[in-house]
């Protein structure tokens, strides 16, 4: 859904093809944004048959030619309407360490540990090169740069404050003190009265 947008907004004003799309994408967002040829081209072709945009074949100065994509005045209107909406709630969190623990929920603490901690290694590597592409991208000088910057901003911000919450994930478990199961409660049924043995009658 969000690539229709994101292809409206890159063909308004301009002709281009789908690599170029991708190409042009990606240069703005940065790499933690990656898309296939499968998904423009299906796109594409959803959005013209909605008649979203239209495309011409380029022969160009090849031999091969390709096929070049602009948006319509119908195109125009859907990414206005889309930009007027307010933006959707924010994503349930889906974390493959939620997965790890709850395997792990009734086994020995240590081993949740080791996961968090191995969750956390991943996390700083990531964070490393998070780090070095942001560096990459000074000075943003370019409008492309901004974007890109912005994005690489929001990558790190996330992984510093997945961090932070792993550092609270080992402190609870550490801290964490397993209650015992209560007794199961009594029978609430009335019980039948013993019978008198055969001496006492």
């Amino acid at each position: 859904m969000l690539l229709r947008y994101a292809i409206l907004g890159l063909l308004d004003g301009q002709e281009l093809h789908g690599y170029r799309l991708k190409s042009v994408f990606e240069d703005r967002i940065g790499p933690a944004w990656s898309l296939n040829f499968g998904q423009i081209y299906q796109t594409l072709k959803d959005l013209r048959r909605r008649g979203l945009v239209e495309g011409r074949f380029d022969q160009g100065d090849g031999h091969i030619g390709r096929w070049v994509y602009t948006v319509t005045a119908k195109g125009r209107r859907s990414l206005d309407t889309w930009l007027r909406r307010s933006p959707k709630q924010p994503q349930p969190i889906r974390d493959e360490i939620f997965i790890r623990l709850l395997v792990l929920d009734r086994k020995d603490r240590d081993a949740s540990l080791n996961q968090v901690a191995r969750q956390e290694h991943v996390y700083r590597e990531h964070l490393t090169h998070l780090t070095v592409h942001r560096r990459s991208l000074e000075p943003v000088n370019t409008e492309e740069r901004l974007l890109n910057s912005l994005a690489a901003d929001a990558a790190l911000f996330h992984a510093e404050a997945h961090l932070k919450w792993l550092e609270h994930c080992r402190a609870t478990l550490l801290a964490w003190q397993p209650t015992e199961d209560p007794p199961p409660p009594k029978s609430s049924l009335p019980t039948k009265p013993a019978r008198p043995s055969k001496a006492s009658r």
